[in-house]
């Protein structure tokens, strides 16, 4: 920083300036006479002294460097909530399926000791129901034990709205989740349930019953969780998983063929 020390006369032009203020403010104190010269030089230099010792102004560019650093650190700001929202999103989904794994094993406890996807309808199960597609029905079966509808849709499945209760609107229009037909807690690595943005060489999997194989080239679509997505395991555990990890739970799921139900 520069600081700008005013000439002897200038100095004494300010002394005089500043006495003069305070004089007309009503002060009594009287001001002795100021150097000799003519009155309208005197004010300009008072101004050109003031204008030395004032603050500089931000030039144009100055100005628009600021103005871009701020935009950056708002789109940095914007960036930092939609990751937090992505990954809360993600959160819920995780907890949606422990909830369904939760509540399976607790039903299950009730019915033989098998999840409702493999007990008749005649034992209050789903078996018939979901062996041509029907998924929602092995949910509703184990109402009391999921208590709401809701954990049934993923945050991420923008298509898919929670029913309001288990007898009203409720379809597979109102689930986001798979359901394996074969799922036994006897078996705890194969898939019980999980998003339904799956797919098969590049071709996503629609509304109906599906037979997954180790060595088929099965992935996740862009619609949820950004090419990835979630899968409770029969013993009630959920993992977050990329397209490879599907691949290889597949492999370790203990057997050569799994069927799910698309909703």
């Amino acid at each position: 920083m520069i600081f700008l020390v005013p000439l002897a006369g200038e100095s004494r032009l300010l002394t005089w300036v500043r006495c003069r203020e305070r004089q007309l403010r009503g002060g009594r104190r009287r001001c002795g006479n100021r150097a000799g010269g003519n009155s309208t030089l005197d004010i300009q230099r008072v101004m050109n002294l003031t204008r030395r010792n004032s603050a500089r102004a931000l030039s144009r560019i100055e100005v628009l460097i600021v103005v871009a650093v701020a935009a950056c650190l708002a789109c940095l700001a914007v960036l930092g909530i939609q990751v937090a929202k992505g990954r809360a999103r993600s959160m819920c989904c995780n907890c949606n399926l422990k909830q369904i794994g939760l509540a399976f094993r607790v039903w299950e406890g009730d019915h033989f000791n098998e999840y409702p996807m493999l007990v008749s309808t005649t034992n209050g199960g789903a078996k018939e129901l979901i062996a041509t597609g029907q998924v929602f029905s092995s949910f509703q079966v184990a109402s009391n034990e999921l208590s709401t509808p809701r954990v049934l849709v993923c945050p991420e499945d923008r298509a898919r709205l929670p029913a309001q209760s288990w007898t009203s609107n409720f379809d597979d229009q109102t689930v986001s989740y798979f359901l394996s037909l074969d799922a036994s807690e006897t078996n705890a690595q194969m898939f019980l349930s999980g998003d339904r943005n799956l797919m098969t060489n590049g071709t996503a999997f629609v509304h109906g019953v599906h037979q997954l194989t180790t060595n088929q080239a099965i992935g996740w679509t862009k619609g949820f969780h950004k090419n990835r997505g979630n899968i409770a395991l029969a013993d009630g555990s959920v993992e977050f998983l990329s397209s490879l990890g599907l691949k290889l739970g597949m492999q370790n799921s203990g057997i050569a063929t799994n069927r799910i139900a698309i909703p």
